[in-house]
């Protein structure tokens, strides 16, 4: 038998992975931001449904919202993009991701938080960063005040034969293992503290699961293989944000393939990470 943490991991896998495209799939795409704001809904947060236009479709940014009791500490955002390339039924890429956000947010509900947290679940990721933006176009008229952000992008798969693990050219392989059995929190200088935060968090909530760091110098603009997840528009506009990922593509040979399928996931590793990030963003946001 699963244990419970798992079976709903897998349960909202089942309901998530498949294309999730604006262009191929929109209906696929529409039920899945249906779905998410149902599950959210049921951990008891504030919805919201954005609308974002992008090339004649409509989709949405799903947000949900756990009230803090200090408004003065801004709002934290844990995000997870839904949509997928064309081709791929997107388990890693990126139900892995959306699915320990609505679990992480069902460990929380219980939790009394200080500062705001915002689940958000942003659409066309893989266009650029469309809804990413369009939120924070939003924000900025709004004067909404973040605090930090965390962007969860694939972390779901797990190789721990040696030499799976490869790099960027620009990062020296020797302080990483070369085992593909960790995940790895990416920040830029000025996010430096808050990525160093959230991996001694997650490792203090759950020893077991290796979390490495990478901080890119000055705002990350010149090093594309780390920008590709909405943390980056955060980076943009000045908030600290960090890259939770199991590495993408220098791991997973099945990123952005018809193979990225929930068979190729480990779903222990989900959980572990799932139940690491609800660890630290409770000791976080208290």
């Amino acid at each position: 038998m699963l244990k419970p943490e798992i079976a709903r991991l897998e349960h909202h896998l089942r309901a998530l992975v498949g294309e999730r495209n604006p262009l191929t799939s929109l209906d696929q795409l529409h039920r899945c931001g249906r779905y998410i704001e149902a599950s959210l809904q049921d951990s008891g947060l504030r919805m919201e449904r954005e609308e974002v236009p992008f090339n004649g479709t409509l989709s949405h940014n799903i947000l949900g919202f756990k009230a803090g009791s200090d408004p003065s500490r801004g709002t934290f955002v844990l995000a997870a993009h839904y949509d997928s390339v064309q081709g791929t039924p997107g388990a890693d890429d990126n139900a892995s991701a959306v699915a320990a956000l609505l679990e992480t947010a069902r460990c929380l509900e219980p939790v009394r938080l200080g500062a705001t947290l915002l689940f958000a679940s942003f659409t066309l990721e893989e266009y650029g960063f469309v809804g990413c933006r369009h939120f924070l176009a939003g924000a900025h008229r709004r004067k909404d005040r973040f605090r930090g952000m965390v962007s969860m992008e694939m972390i779901g798969f797990r190789n721990g034969e040696p030499g799976s693990q490869s790099f960027p050219p620009y990062v020296d392989a020797s302080r990483y293992p070369d085992r593909g059995n960790f995940l790895a929190a990416v920040g830029n200088e000025p996010s430096r503290a808050l990525t160093e935060s959230l991996a001694q968090g997650m490792q203090t909530a759950h020893p077991r699961l290796p979390v490495h760091t990478l901080i890119v110098p000055g705002r990350g603009d010149a090093f594309t293989e780390v920008r590709l997840s909405d943390h980056s528009p955060f980076w943009e506009v000045g908030v600290p944000a960090v890259m939770l990922t199991d590495t993408a593509f220098f791991r997973n040979p099945h990123y952005h393939q018809p193979t990225d399928t929930l068979e190729t996931l480990d779903l222990e590793f989900l959980q572990d990470g799932t139940r690491a990030m609800a660890g630290f963003l409770e000791r976080h946001l208290t």
